[in-house]
């Protein structure tokens, strides 16, 4: 992942132009889209606490999220067939039967 970000990112320093979080920070003009956010919390990729202090920004910037922390998950946990993937695929369902019911 490193390697590909280094290869899209050129140079390095405009990763920032598109990271999400520093978007927000930058108070940029943003459509606020609903966001679903389904997080391992043993994720040690995108670790929860940043995913958190996303959802907090992006809530106080007025966007829609849900977050849900999977405990005992890791990053692709939902790669794999098991109760919380069956969890996380039903809460995708219901999310997005929102979206469509409310337009």
């Amino acid at each position: 992942m490193v390697r590909n970000n280094t290869m899209f990112f050129v140079p390095w320093e405009t990763i920032h132009e598109s990271n999400p979080q520093e978007i927000l920070d930058r108070r940029e003009t943003i459509t606020r889209v609903p966001f679903l956010i389904m997080q391992g919390a043993l994720d040690d990729n995108v670790l929860p606490a940043v995913q958190e202090r996303f959802v907090r920004s992006y809530s106080e910037a007025g966007g829609d999220i849900q977050y849900q922390l999977f405990e005992g998950c890791e990053h692709e946990w939902v790669a794999r067939p098991g109760p919380q993937t069956d969890r996380a695929r039903e809460m995708v369902k219901a999310f997005i039967a929102r979206q469509v019911n409310d337009s």
